[in-house]
């Protein structure tokens, strides 16, 4: 039960649920503004993002929204920028596997369901579904 999405089987229960997935085609760019612009109807401090994930954290529960998806790969607040990849909610960047340089136009990162939520580096302009995360603002 633990792999579940809780909120599907117990929505009465599940308040920890603080990914969406946007079954909307859109560019990174449209994806992280689209993002940004979400609002809670009853906590104003409530934020939302790109989804920024780390290795090992949530996979299991990210993968099972990512299955949801129409398009093969979601956006990722991950975005290569002045020679460093970096999260777009600024957290540490854990994944040694990203090239140092991407090449030209794949400056975007994007988790695709055939490769079991590994980061793939993709062209900002494709459309692609994409997953935001809420925060609590300070």
């Amino acid at each position: 039960m633990a792999a579940q999405n809780c909120g599907a089987y117990f929505p009465f229960l599940c308040i920890s649920d603080n990914m969406v997935l946007v079954k909307e085609e859109k560019s990174w760019e449209e994806a992280l503004e689209h993002c940004r612009r979400l609002k809670s109807s009853t906590r104003s401090n409530l934020r939302f993002d790109l989804l920024s994930l780390q290795p090992g954290e949530e996979h299991v529960y990210v993968m099972s929204k990512l299955m949801d998806a129409v398009t093969e790969e979601v956006w990722t607040g991950l975005h290569f920028l002045a020679g460093e990849w970096l999260w777009v909610n600024r957290a540490d960047m854990l994944h040694p596997d990203l090239p140092l340089c991407p090449t030209p136009q794949q400056n975007c990162g994007a988790l695709s369901k055939n490769y079991a939520g590994k980061v793939k580096t993709r062209d900002c302009s494709q459309r692609k579904n994409f997953i935001c995360y809420s925060y609590t603002s300070t």
